[in-house]
């Protein structure tokens, strides 16, 4: 069987295989895109999927539009 250490991984162990912050993967979590237990206030996540979920996953760089308007300054 198992150890727990081998079966589980934190979320910001996930978050470094997936190249996302640990709370990329949190809102993941709450999404429902990634399974996982809540135990002692730390997110649980099956080793097993998220080495198969990183093969397919390609991570957004969020919204490049709104950073443009935002740093855009109005010509006079």
């Amino acid at each position: 069987m198992l150890e727990l250490k081998e079966a589980f991984i934190s979320s910001s162990e996930a978050a470094a295989i997936l190249g996302l912050r640990p709370f990329g993967i949190q809102k993941l979590i709450r999404r429902g895109k990634i399974p996982a237990v809540k135990i002692a206030n730390r997110w649980l996540i099956p080793r097993a999927f998220v080495e198969e979920f990183a093969k397919s996953y390609v991570p957004r760089r969020g919204n490049p539009i709104w950073r443009e308007r935002a740093t855009r300054r109005e010509q006079k």
